[in-house]
């Protein structure tokens, strides 16, 4: 293989798998950065009980308004779907994270 076709690794230095090793996938080759604007369930129907409303309320403490690098957010577990929408599971549910593409690192938006 060449350089140029080889596939490149990074370590992950953060997030759940701290120290391992990760393949780069072409798209999050170059960081790409990601301001997470809403935390919410989707379509799922959750119960409201005191669990699902702790992770919910962690989730949008840690994630919303917050600007992630790609690389961060995968290491973190979350799929990535598009540049409007990332799946994170926590607690034993999957959230949606709703996206917006970003230039880089910036301040947290107000979450008003």
């Amino acid at each position: 293989m060449s350089e140029e076709t080889a596939p490149q690794s990074y370590i992950v230095n953060e997030g759940k798998k701290r120290g391992s090793t990760r393949d780069v996938r072409p798209e999050a080759a170059h960081d790409r950065y990601y301001t997470v604007t809403r935390v919410h369930a989707g379509d799922a129907i959750l119960n409201d009980n005191w669990h699902t409303n702790e992770v919910l309320t962690h989730t949008k403490a840690n994630f919303e308004g917050y600007t992630f690098a790609m690389r961060t957010l995968e290491a973190w577990g979350a799929m990535i779907e598009d540049d409007a929408r990332a799946y994170y599971t926590a607690g034993g549910r999957v959230w949606v994270l709703d996206l917006e593409p970003a230039a880089g690192k910036k301040q947290r938006l107000s979450t008003a």
